[in-house]
């Protein structure tokens, strides 16, 4: 598996996670690093991260873990779906 698929499968597997420092450590550890590699970082920069499918479900994650996911408005429901959407199909699944 490639380190891009890896990391939208990894982005996939963590939904099942329940402890938050591991969750915590696999984002700064494996899902950043790999995010600065891609291509579309060094031309955007910033708004490549905040955008990426990913780090949105990572984040999301970390939200449920602490209690407070609170999806309360169509936008958020739609760009956590997109994301959702954007790993798997990046991870060939």
């Amino acid at each position: 598996m490639s380190a891009v698929r890896s990391i939208y499968q990894t982005a996939l597997d963590v939904q099942d996670a329940s402890n938050p420092n591991g969750v915590i450590n696999t984002l700064a550890n494996e899902i950043m690093p790999a995010i600065r590699e891609e291509a579309g970082y060094r031309e955007v920069g910033t708004q490549y991260v905040k955008d990426h499918p990913a780090l949105i479900l990572f984040l999301d994650k970390l939200n449920s873990l602490c209690g407070l996911q609170s999806i309360g408005d169509q936008a958020s429901y739609d760009r956590i779906s997109a994301a959702y959407a954007a790993c798997h199909e990046a991870a060939g699944r």
